[in-house]
């Protein structure tokens, strides 16, 4: 089988991205309840019509938290986050497109990168985004590419790979109980729910139905999502499930992006592992092989000033069709 392959998505959450999924529970909200009297509903039901009226704030709260600590880790080079976006790729807009065109439907950018044949994608259309924080940080996968494939390793990075779906740190949530003790929290898939549990005593916070196509048989924590392997019958999927859970802490887990990826492997794939540098790792099911995917933001942003386009990701190979009709 020839690499690289381009696999698109087979559905995308219709919310767009993932700060915009769901009306979900703060650690920081348990935090500010752990300030009323310890006798008041408020405090003592996570479910309280009081905690439901401070969960906006707490969000809120979270995420300047967040902020702050990722700004304080970015001044030293072994905690900076690898993560951030340091490279923006750009193409100029052809004269011969009139951008004060108000009949036409916008800037169209379309790319065919290697690999789109024979993998059933012929081309590529990019999304425009017009926020530069979600143009940076919130969009989701638009396709994955399976780069390459080699000889099976025991270890990504020098940790083993998962034994089953279990024990999955949660890098951005903890777990603030009634007396204001924090607890680091772990992600497990078992009898075809997907739980939130106690890194130590394996207590289960929340359970929630699996979201997924057919059986989980392994997942990582990425920005915020599961990215879970699942089987259903003879198919293949890679799954982005955010771990934003909701209130009531019994509604649903929002499926952020999926992709059938049967057709990039000679046998099923069976684990992921995701290296330090944020690229994905799967192994097929005889530990034989390993591939190498890469996920893929195939989005613009739109200079009209200076008559450009900024891209997240490199077409270099294919070159890049502007156009506004």
């Amino acid at each position: 089988m020839s690499y690289p392959q381009q696999i698109s998505r087979t559905y995308v959450n219709p919310e767009g991205n993932l700060a915009a999924s769901g009306y979900y529970r703060s650690s920081t909200n348990q935090q500010l309840a752990n300030m009323f009297p310890d006798w008041m509903h408020l405090r003592q039901n996570p479910n309280s019509v009081g905690q439901q009226f401070l969960s906006p704030f707490s969000v809120n709260l979270k995420r300047l938290e967040n902020k702050l600590n990722e700004s304080m880790k970015n001044q030293f080079i072994t905690t900076a986050n690898l993560d951030e976006v340091d490279i923006l790729y750009r193409s100029r807009i052809p004269s011969n497109v009139d951008l004060t065109d108000a009949s036409a439907s916008g800037v169209r950018c379309i790319a065919a990168p290697s690999g789109c044949s024979p993998s059933g994608v012929d081309q590529i259309y990019m999304t425009e985004i017009s926020s530069l924080e979600e143009f940076y940080y919130n969009v989701l996968p638009t396709r994955v590419e399976v780069l390459s494939s080699g000889d099976y390793s025991a270890t990504v990075d020098g940790v083993a790979w998962n034994a089953k779906p279990s024990g999955v740190y949660d890098a951005e949530e903890k777990h603030v109980d009634v007396w204001g003790k924090t607890h680091d929290i772990s992600w497990c898939y078992s009898d075809g729910r997907i739980r939130k549990q106690d890194v130590e005593t394996m207590e289960d916070y929340e359970s929630y139905a699996s979201p997924a196509s057919g059986v989980i048989t392994d997942m990582e924590f990425y920005r915020g999502m599961l990215c879970s392997l699942s089987t259903l019958g003879s198919r293949s999927y890679l799954t982005f499930i955010s771990t934003k859970t909701q209130m009531p802490n019994e509604a649903d887990m929002d499926v952020m992006a999926e992709f059938d990826i049967t057709s990039a492997f000679n046998a099923q794939p069976s684990g992921i592992k995701i290296d330090d540098a944020g690229c994905f790792w799967v192994c097929d099911t005889n530990k034989v092989d390993m591939f190498e995917i890469a996920p893929r933001y195939d989005y613009f942003i739109l200079d009209k000033d200076n008559r450009y386009v900024y891209l997240k990701e490199d077409y270099t190979d294919s070159g890049v069709f502007v156009s506004n009709t």
